[in-house]
């Protein structure tokens, strides 16, 4: 399964991190074009850059799609790159579907080869008759979806952390992926039915993963306002598995902060720090 690749892969790299391609035009350093096509050039630069260092990356469809004619074309060739690189792939889909449209855009999405990617992010709150489709459509490559439980921004927990039948609402959705997964387990003890959570709030990371032992957790916004490597750490396992970290602005952005650093190198660098913080609260076994 998908789910064990990925474990794999934070194994070998002992890098339990990813980056999120989330491109505007503001990231892209002066060498590169102000348009979709630099933007193609500047990601697939960056992922031949990171390659031995990160082992997955998630790709917005959003962002590439704000970018304009052409937007969607190049994050699809990312898409191509980063596995033809061997990445470990997550495309982000965060869409509030239509009713009825949710089996047509999985199947479109998950099914053919347009868009490459071994995991899909969605939004959790639409009810499952817009995550099953993505669910089924998933099965037949054994992809990973990952379903937003708890966003990394501050007002989330104004409805994500409202009691609800004795539960946090966030947490019940979680008991719903919790009980779809129990037919999708991997060889590495995580269900490919995975959950998305905010790298804010240590209380949450912690209770969901003393409660769900068996879900993976995609740690979400690793470099807003709030969020830090100590409470990511909380999402982990005792052997530092069943988690993967992610920050995006940091890495595509950081030769803004460092002008004496070719850009390339500033994220390279800036990519090698969130690997250290996050190490530095586990160990990866």
């Amino acid at each position: 399964m998908s789910i064990d690749v990925l474990q794999n892969r934070i194994r070998k790299y002992k890098n339990p991190s990813a980056v999120i391609f989330a491109p505007v035009y503001d990231f892209l350093p002066g060498q590169f074009e102000k348009n979709p096509v630099g933007v193609g050039d500047y990601c697939c630069t960056l992922l031949s850059a990171l390659k031995d260092l990160v082992p997955a990356v998630r790709v917005d469809f959003t962002a590439f799609a704000l970018l304009g004619e052409g937007g969607i074309g190049q994050m699809q060739r990312v898409l191509r790159c980063a596995k033809e690189m061997g990445y470990y792939v997550i495309l982000d889909w965060m869409v509030l579907e239509k009713a009825g449209a949710s089996e047509d855009r999985a199947k479109q999405l998950l099914s053919g080869n347009s868009y490459p990617c071994d995991g899909i992010t969605l939004c959790g709150y639409a009810g499952s008759d817009c995550i099953k489709p993505y669910i089924s459509a998933s099965a037949e490559k054994e992809q990973d979806v990952f379903v937003v439980l708890k966003t990394a921004n501050r007002s989330g927990m104004d409805i994500q952390d409202l009691q609800t039948g004795g539960r946090l609402v966030h947490m019940a959705v979680a008991d719903y992926l919790n009980r779809w997964g129990e037919t999708a387990m991997g060889r590495c003890g995580y269900s490919r039915i995975a959950a998305m959570a905010g790298a804010t709030n240590a209380i949450s990371l912690k209770n969901l993963r003393k409660k769900y032992p068996k879900v993976f957790l995609l740690v979400d916004g690793l470099d807003v306002s709030g969020a830090n490597a100590r409470n990511a750490s909380e999402a982990f396992d005792q052997l530092g598995h069943g988690a993967l970290c992610c920050a995006g602005s940091s890495i595509l952005g950081a030769w803004k902060e460092h002008e004496n650093l070719d850009p390339i190198a500033a994220a390279v660098e800036a990519a090698e720090r969130m690997k250290r913080n996050i190490t530095r609260y586990l160990m990866i076994l």
